[in-house]
């Protein structure tokens, strides 16, 4: 059985020689593209026991803002496990999200996010990985011990 091919223009139509979509008498009309279907999405991850181990980087910019850190993921008993060393990174909205929370070196904070993992060979021969987090989601479980830094403390108990 063979397949059944349909004609591209309507039935009764008046052919005028250009279709409306190419001649610009319906500027709104805009093909949406499908390449997300195909485009296979990773999961959501958390690391759940994550240790800020670098102070935080936050920039400003037309593009979109940019937040990054390093993290070392410790098991716990949630996530037995999970453990390794980090960059944690977050654009546009997401930067904005984690900003808020203020994090700094110390601080503990369960991340949601998408993992991916790079390897590079070096001139030597080696290879080494890096693993790379895009922060979508932080959720601080315990801050570190902030101390005052202004001159009046400082030299009162010096």
């Amino acid at each position: 059985m063979s397949r059944v091919e349909f004609p591209s223009t309507p039935i009764n139509h008046k052919a005028n020689g250009a279709h409306p979509e190419q001649n610009g008498s319906h500027p709104e009309y805009v093909q949406p593209s499908l390449d997300w279907l195909c485009a296979e999405q990773e999961p959501l991850v958390e690391l759940g026991n994550c240790i800020v181990t670098s102070p935080v980087g936050f920039r400003k910019r037309v593009k979109g803002n940019h937040w990054q850190c390093s993290i070392r993921v410790e098991p716990d008993l949630m996530h037995p496990d999970q453990e390794g060393e980090y960059e944690a990174y977050a654009h546009n909205t997401h930067a904005d999200q984690a900003q808020k929370e203020h994090l700094r070196p110390g601080d503990r904070a369960t991340l949601r996010g998408h993992f991916r993992q790079e390897t590079t060979t070096l001139a030597s021969g080696e290879t080494t990985a890096t693993n790379y987090f895009y922060v979508t989601e932080v959720e601080v479980v315990s801050r570190s011990p902030r101390k005052s830094v202004t001159a009046f403390e400082q030299h009162s108990r010096g």
